[in-house]
């Protein structure tokens, strides 16, 4: 007898059996788990590696490249990124998502302490990590200029960080693209020769300015207050009127031998899959985990 054939003649047994599917199915997405950032082990292993006063060059050739190597004969590596600055490198390794996390990331850290003794002695530490996602990026936001200076991105991307940090469903708002900013101060040699001044007494000027010195205990009473020197700078401008040296009873500043600015550090060389034109600075957005 056909199946068909059956379900036409007991009707009403076709029909319970249907139903009690119905009611299966409804109560197994009820009941079910579910969550909006479900835990996921993924097989990708960022790779950190600190060698401090190495150049991005330096670490390329001594450091990278024989990883890259010695990961790329691995099986079923889907591809390797690589992030290189001064005194550090992240390799992120992927594998493909068929594979075990943990197999994989145990044959990674074999691999890697392999190859340890033929890195570089003076490398402070590499250390093999897992990912395990718990935010989920919603949203990344591109401010782009062909014409505006990055000061201007900057304040722009502040304003535009504090904004959405406003916003109590997003987790963490961080800003990408702009290098650090820094203070860039050039000297005036001429100045410098003409009066005579030591170069080692302009620096040690400045960094006795920079110092935080504890100046110890004031009694006044039944009180003890703590006396504490600070030398955070809070402008440009400040910088600028920092004492460097006396000549015949004359206090010389900054100002007077050297330009003092505000600027950005250099860009560095970086290897990723994506490369951002021009000058472009994107802020990362992150929502807070809710559980359904």
């Amino acid at each position: 007898m056909k199946i068909s054939d059956f379900a036409v003649k007991n009707y009403q047994f076709t029909l319970v059996i249907f139903l009690m599917t119905v009611v299966l199915g409804l109560t197994t997405f009820l009941n079910m788990p579910r969550s909006e950032d479900p835990v996921i082990d993924a097989p990708n292993f960022p790779i950190v590696v600190i060698y401090p006063g190495a150049s991005p060059e330096d670490l390329e050739e001594l450091v990278v490249d024989p990883l890259e190597k010695t990961i790329y004969a691995l099986e079923n590596i889907k591809r390797i990124e690589t992030e290189v600055k001064d005194g550090a490198a992240i390799l992120l390794v992927e594998y493909k998502y068929s594979e075990d996390v943990d197999e994989k990331y145990q044959e990674l850290v074999r691999e890697v302490n392999t190859l340890r003794p033929q890195l570089p002695a003076e490398i402070f530490s590499i250390e093999v990590k897992k990912v395990r996602p718990s935010d989920v990026n919603i949203l990344q936001i591109a401010l782009v200029s062909e014409n505006a200076s990055r000061e201007s991105l900057k304040t722009e991307a502040d304003r535009l960080q504090k904004d959405l940090e406003s916003i109590t469903e997003l987790k963490n708002v961080k800003i990408h693209g702009l290098p650090a900013q820094l203070v860039k101060i050039e000297l005036q040699l001429d100045k410098v020769a003409t009066l005579n001044i030591p170069l080692a007494a302009l620096i040690g000027s400045i960094k006795s300015e920079l110092s935080n010195i504890p100046g110890g205990q004031v009694d006044a009473g039944n009180k003890t207050f703590n006396v504490k020197t600070s030398g955070n700078y809070s402008s440009v401008e400040e910088i600028a009127e920092t004492i460097v040296y006396s000549l015949q009873g004359k206090n010389i500043l900054l100002k007077d031998v050297a330009t003092v600015r505000d600027d950005f550090e250099e860009t560095k060389q970086h290897h990723s899959t994506q490369w951002l034109p021009g000058d472009l600075c994107h802020c990362r957005l992150e929502r807070r985990n809710q559980h359904l």
